[in-house]
């Protein structure tokens, strides 16, 4: 069972996964395994979706993960503007020109 479940999600297949699921457990597995089993049987929709979808959210969580970190390294910046500064940096993105930052330099074009 414990092998039959990761090669099931490396195929992509799953109708074998929802067969393993739907066995019933036997005696011989541990309390952690028929945890584990039950755990999958109840999220088996959701967990299905990685079998037709490309889709996951691994990249923004690394972004989300190095901007923790140099808030970290940095502990804090004098000015939040440096702070988003850095980011772009880190990130090689395009600023955004914005209605916001031409008021924080002071330069506020709807007050003509």
């Amino acid at each position: 069972m414990y092998q039959s479940i990761p090669k099931a999600v490396e195929y992509n297949d799953s109708k074998q996964l929802r067969q393993l699921l739907d066995q019933s457990t036997s005696l011989e597995l541990s309390g952690y395994m028929k945890t584990s089993l039950k755990t999958l049987r109840t999220h088996f929709p959701h967990i299905q979706n990685i079998f037709y979808y490309p889709y996951n959210n691994g990249k923004i969580k690394g972004i989300n993960n190095k901007i923790k970190v140099l808030k970290r390294v940095a502990y804090v910046y004098r000015n939040f503007i440096h702070y988003k500064n850095r980011i772009i940096l880190h990130f090689n993105l395009k600023p955004i020109r914005n209605k916001l930052n031409r008021i924080e330099k002071g330069r506020d074009c709807t007050a003509a």
